[in-house]
């Protein structure tokens, strides 16, 4: 049975004209598929096949009646065959069975469809049908009931006539068990194997019958249904179904054809639909004994009812959506036959301008002059179709893109019977194609010119693509890389991890780069690994899944911020000691740690010479033979290339050092062997200077080949010899002022020991003489003149005094108006760019405006933040706070890890105080607290410090606003 949409240009047939067109045709074939399976020669008569005829009639004017709004199709009218007498409800059933499934036969072949009121009218009336016939066997069999044997002899005995009597009444009602188990039978039978859901119910609507297949609808079995009331058995359409039943019983007239949708214990929480009839079931006598349910589910034919609807609607809305085909059709020739409102719309021209034409009239002059139209004709003829893109030619001569396929039509016996030319206007399209052709070259222009690489994957992790920033990061070209594994280009262990990283995302979905944007490591064709940031996209196409990865180069960054936080690290250590020893020591150490694999310091001395004052190696392997070195300072005289440097006091970088270069800078042979065994492969030598004053070399060599960073290198170096220089200048600028101060001391306590008691003397006599009566007045006022000259002289020693303990004791504060905590919260900053690695918090709250020296500020937190990251575990924070408390400020400085001995906290901001790790880069506490205390003395303000095992070490700092 077809339900397709059909082709608006024929109309459908109606099932009732169908039946009564295919009459004879149909009642032959259900007469053959009755006499299926039945023994050969074994004669049967169809209970029907007296009345088929006349039931297919009935059928088609049922039909015509239903869809004219008549009475349901179901209900027999007047003068209708009936069945004969003593008929087989059995076979009866059967055959309205074949009879439905022959008509729906029929509707299949001719690719007909039916509607829903036509399928539920066919339901209706074979139910109603079979129904009847139960009916009417019913009756027949109370209207005949077996004979008894009345015609006794009348010869016979009263007493033999009584036991005769007895007999026969015995006989009949043996006779009418057997009539009525039969009819139970027949009933059983008819709701055993109807293809509906059929149901008895008494007038109390009590089940009385009710078969499987309804039973299984209601979701209730067959014992638990019958006697309990429509209610208990479903309750969910009770109230619907309740009215109805009722209407049955007082009307007396079926209610036919009705459709029911609900929900039931048996339909698991679906909404279900189904075609319901209700009738009344009379006696012989007409009295209405039961109520009659025959129910048919629908649910199937109306969800595909529901599905035609739909596909309907979609396709006639696709087919007014269509804006760009025409359709048009041709004779063999190629000329026009037809012609459609999209051909019209896209062409230009109205039906009656183009029929007839040949189809070459929508070629451009230049196509048509090269056979173009009759070529693409005949190749359609010849392989059934011929496609083609070009240019076409509107009415008004306009040009457009049109993509055109004509397609040869032949009937049946393969005659050439003309030509379909379907034709759409393709112009965006092209245009769209054009754009997208200068996009990907913009694209691949960029790509080409673009800083960052840029590499595309698969989903197996094969390289597709890469562009040449690509080819410049990792020194491979294009071609041996395209279609190798993404691996290639990553360090272990990476590289033997990628591939089950990449199967265990696409089966799970989770992402450790995708999508995220983080810092690796890449692999050079030349084996170096160097660090790079890399971005993961993912991109879903037709071919499958690809993945894009945009990496940079960050060698030149990383350098840079480790540089600038050696810069940090070697300004706090440098800071933390004015000794030059110390200066030195911690010089060299940091170096090795941070830059070379052995660094030599060679200063100058009073005598105008070179001394070699500190080395340092972190290699065991050469630590021996750098020490050796002590004993082998460069000579002046010999202008050596170390002496050179210091001469032009321009670094020098030796990428690759050579043995004529080892020979110039050897001393003597012992001192050439001693190099040669140490082996240096790239040097760096940078002079000392600090205020134009040359202070000596610094040496930085490397055990392995540098010459790809020297550059790099070079600038780190001159970068911690600038700052050495300075903190070796200032070490010995320290003890030229430590050595003039004892020198000012010693003036110091001249003036205040050995001037003020002569000046006390003075003072003293001359104001005795002033006392004397006998004293004249020129004298008095010679008195007087030398009293004033004695006490102007001890308040120039006092003033002297007081500027001699400033200069020796304080450090000179210059103020101005300050936001305290921005200041800090920048300075912080620049450490915290420094330390990358670390993680500092910093906090802020009140109000920070105040006047503070920025300068001797920002040396206070840069000294206490420096410490706090120094002296913690590297996985800890650093927790630096600012508040506002009254008339001024303070700063927090807070760290986690070993607190300060007990034993150094009393004397932690002296000079020269010094932990028992002081020289180690660690936990020396010298001259950096020692500053920081005497510019919060200078700024009038405190500083404390606590320090415990559970708590860490917090530094506390707190300035007033402005000056008192």
């Amino acid at each position: 049975m077809s339900i397709e949409p059909q082709p608006p240009e024929r109309s459908r047939l109606a099932l009732a004209d169908l039946l009564l067109a295919r009459h004879e045709e149909l009642v032959q074939r259900w007469l053959a598929r009755l006499r299926e399976g039945l023994a050969p020669g074994v004669p049967t008569r169809a209970e029907l096949e007296d009345h088929i005829g006349d039931t297919l009639r009935e059928l088609s004017v049922a039909l015509r009646r239903h869809t004219a709004g008549g009475r349901s199709p179901g209900v027999r009218q007047p003068g209708g065959q009936r069945p004969r007498d003593d008929f087989d409800v059995q076979a009866l059933v059967r055959e309205y069975q074949v009879l439905h499934g022959c008509i729906l036969d029929l509707v299949e072949e001719t690719g007909e469809h039916l509607t829903l009121g036509e399928v539920r009218a066919l339901g209706d009336f074979i139910t109603t049908r079979i129904a009847e016939g139960v009916a009417e066997s019913l009756r027949q069999h109370d209207a005949h009931p077996p004979p008894t044997r009345g015609a006794l002899s009348l010869e016979l005995t009263e007493c033999q006539q009584a036991q005769a009597a007895h007999a026969a009444l015995l006989s009949w009602e043996k006779h009418a068990r057997q009539q009525a188990e039969e009819a139970l039978a027949l009933l059983d039978t008819l709701l055993t194997t109807a293809p509906v859901g059929l149901a008895f119910l008494d007038r109390n609507l009590r089940y009385v019958r009710i078969n499987q297949m309804l039973a299984d609808i209601n979701g209730i079995p067959l014992e638990g249904t019958v006697g309990r009331h429509l209610r208990e058995v479903i309750p969910e359409l009770a109230a619907y179904l309740e009215p109805i039943y009722q209407r049955v019983l007082e009307t007396g007239e079926p209610e036919i054809g009705v459709e029911l949708s609900g929900i039931t214990a048996g339909t698991g929480g679906e909404v279900r639909h189904w075609l319901v009839s209700h009738y009344p079931v009379h006696n012989a006598a007409g009295e209405l004994l039961l109520l009659g349910s025959s129910v048919l589910d629908i649910t199937d034919r109306k969800r595909a009812e529901e599905a035609q609807r739909v596909s309907e609607e979609r396709f006639r809305l696709l087919v007014e959506e269509v804006e760009d085909y025409a359709i048009i059709m041709l004779d063999p020739e190629g000329r026009v036959v037809s012609w459609n409102a999209g051909a019209e719309r896209i062409n230009g021209y109205e039906a009656r301008e183009v029929l007839g034409r040949h189809v070459s009239v929508f070629y451009t002059p230049e196509d048509v002059a090269a056979g173009d139209p009759d070529r693409c004709i005949q190749v359609a003829a010849e392989r059934g179709h011929c496609r083609a893109e070009g240019l076409r030619v509107r009415k008004d001569g306009g040009r457009f893109w049109a993509d055109a396929v004509i397609t040869a039509l032949r009937d049946e016996h393969g005659v050439l019977r003309g030509f379909s030319d379907v034709t759409r206007d393709i112009s965006k399209r092209k245009q769209g194609e054009q754009a997208l052709r200068e996009t990907t070259q913009r694209l691949q222009a960029i790509l080409e010119t673009a800083v960052n690489g840029i590499i595309t994957i698969d989903e197996r992790g094969i390289i597709q693509n890469l562009n040449p920033a690509t080819v410049h990061i990792f020194g491979y070209a294009p071609e041996e890389l395209i279609g190798r594994n993404i691996s290639i280009l990553m360090p272990e262990p990476y590289r033997s991890e990628h591939d089950d990283y990449m199967t265990n995302y696409l089966r799970t979905g989770v992402r450790k780069v995708i999508g995220i944007g983080r810092e690796v490591r890449g692999r050079r064709k030349d084996g170096s690994v160097f660090p790079l940031e890399l971005a993961v996209s993912e991109t879903r196409l037709p071919q499958g899944r690809f993945f894009t990865g945009l990496v940079r180069d960050i060698s030149a960054r990383k350098r840079a911020m480790e540089a600038q936080a050696l810069f940090v690290e070697a300004g706090t250590l440098l800071s933390q000691s004015l000794d030059v020893a110390t200066t030195l020591k911690k010089l060299a150490s940091l170096a090795v740690s941070r830059l070379c694999d052995y660094c030599i310091v060679d200063l100058l001395g009073e005598d105008g010479q070179l001394h070699r004052l500190e080395v340092a190696t972190q290699e065991q392997r050469i630590h021996q033979l750098i020490l050796q070195t002590m004993a082998y300072a460069p000579p002046v005289a010999n202008h050596g290339p170390l002496i050179r440097v210091l001469e032009r006091g321009k670094a020098q970088a030796v990428p690759l050092v050579t043995p004529e270069w080892l020979d110039s800078v050897a001393v003597n042979a012992e001192h050439r062997a001693l190099l040669e065994e140490i082996g240096p492969k790239s040097v760096v030598v940078v002079p000392l200077v600090a205020r134009g004053r040359k202070l000596g070399v610094i040496c930085f060599a490397w055990l392995r080949s540098r010459a790809t960073t020297m550059a790099a290198d070079l600038e780190v170096a001159k970068g911690l010899s600038d700052r050495a220089a300075v903190a070796i200048d200032n070490a010995r600028l320290y003890q030229e002022a430590q050595e003039a101060a004892r020198v000012r001391e010693d003036v110091v306590a001249i003036v205040s020991h050995d001037l003020r008691n002569p000046l006390n003397a003075i003072t003293l006599s001359a104001a005795t003489l002033l006392k004397r009566e006998d004293v004249d007045e020129r004298t008095a006022k010679a008195i007087r003149r030398i009293y004033a000259a004695a006490d102007r002289a001890s308040g120039m020693i006092r003033d002297l005094l007081d500027f001699t303990q400033a200069r020796v004791g304080g450090i000179p504060i210059h103020r101005r108006p300050l936001d305290f905590h921005e200041h800090v919260h920048r300075v912080v900053d620049e450490v915290q760019g420094a330390h990358p690695e670390r993680h500092i918090d910093f906090h802020a709250r009140g109000d920070g405006q105040g006047e503070w020296d920025e300068g001797r500020l920002a040396q206070v937190v840069t000294n206490l933040v420096g410490n706090a990251l120094q002296h913690s575990p590297a996985s800890t924070p650093v927790r630096v706070s600012t508040w506002s408390e009254g008339p001024g400020v303070c700063l927090e400085v807070h760290n986690e890890g070993a607190p300060i001995p007990a034993e150094l906290l009393p004397t932690l901001f002296e000079p020269y105080r010094q932990g028992p790790e002081a020289g180690t880069g660690r936990g020396s506490l010298g001259l950096g607290l020692f500053i920081t205390r005497q510019i919060v003395l200078g700024h009038g303000g405190t500083l404390d410090v606590r320090s415990t095992g559970d708590d860490g070490t917090t530094f506390t700092v707190r300035l007033p606003r402005h000056r008192h």
